[in-house]
């Protein structure tokens, strides 16, 4: 009998101490290594394609981007790029926007198609394109593409576009974006970038400002990532309750009037 009580009080002691231990603390997901690029595809590389795509690709799969989100892209060069990240587990889809005039001059098998490209180190899960407003007359179509991106370990929204250079008709645009993405991102992980033709200060973005988060953080003081008169356009836009930016970087690539600018989020 004292054997017998002292076996069970043996497992009851076993019981408390594996009920209350603690547990094992889960590893955080790695962070989301956003690339945002206006490859100037049609007017600066005329429709070039092997040579672009292997630059874009190269820096893409160099800097360890998670998602890259590509402005003014021939449908010829993204074709190319898809293919050469292929192999590097990397997944893309395009949305057609309108026509560039040289995207067919090296490349005639697939068209003018221009516009912009999604690019993640995962695989999409969903996509959408919306054609953006343009009440007041537009020479250029512009589209927004947003998709569900599954990357290792975490989902994210990522969302790219090129609005119109300036005016009623970009104001419209964002307007439209912001409206769109604010519901999105209070609920759900979201990254936003692209060329929005919009230097920091300028109002049409303030919304975006209080309801996101930007890589660059500091509304003041920014990188410049337009290359012939140093500005900053291009934006990597985040959902502050599920991303946090931690660091920001860009470069000239040689191939853009533009810089490509990286954000990366924890």
């Amino acid at each position: 009998m004292r054997i017998r009580r002292l076996v069970l009080s043996l497992f009851a002691a076993a019981a408390t101490v594996v009920a209350g231990a603690p547990a094992p603390a889960q590893a955080a997901p790695p962070p989301v290594r956003a690339v945002t690029f206006n490859i100037c595809g049609n007017v600066c590389r005329h429709g070039e394609t092997s040579d672009t795509s292997a630059n874009i690709a190269y820096r893409i799969y160099k800097l360890g981007a998670s998602v890259a989100m590509l402005q003014e892209v021939c449908y010829s060069q993204f074709l190319a790029l898809q293919t050469r990240l292929a192999p590097f587990g990397y997944r893309a889809t395009f949305a057609p926007a309108d026509t560039g005039g040289q995207c067919d001059n090296y490349d005639t098998k697939h068209g003018r198609a221009f516009g912009v490209a999604l690019v993640a180190r995962g695989s999409f899960a969903s996509r959408v394109i919306y054609r953006l407003p343009s009440p007041y007359g537009e020479a250029e179509g512009r589209v927004v593409l947003g998709a569900t991106a599954v990357l290792r370990r975490r989902t994210v929204f990522v969302v790219t576009t090129h609005t119109t250079t300036s005016g009623p008709n970009r104001d419209a645009q964002l307007s439209a974006l912001r409206r769109w993405l604010t519901p999105i991102a209070a609920t759900s992980p979201v990254i936003f970038g692209g060329d929005l033709n919009s230097m920091p200060e300028d109002s049409a973005l303030d919304g975006f400002y209080t309801s996101f988060v930007e890589a660059n953080r500091d509304r003041q003081k920014v990188l410049t990532t337009f290359i012939p008169v140093p500005r900053k356009i291009d934006y990597l836009f985040a959902s502050p309750g599920f991303l946090t930016p931690v660091g920001v970087a860009r470069a000239n690539t040689g191939y853009s009037d533009h810089c490509m600018y990286l954000g990366v989020f924890r």
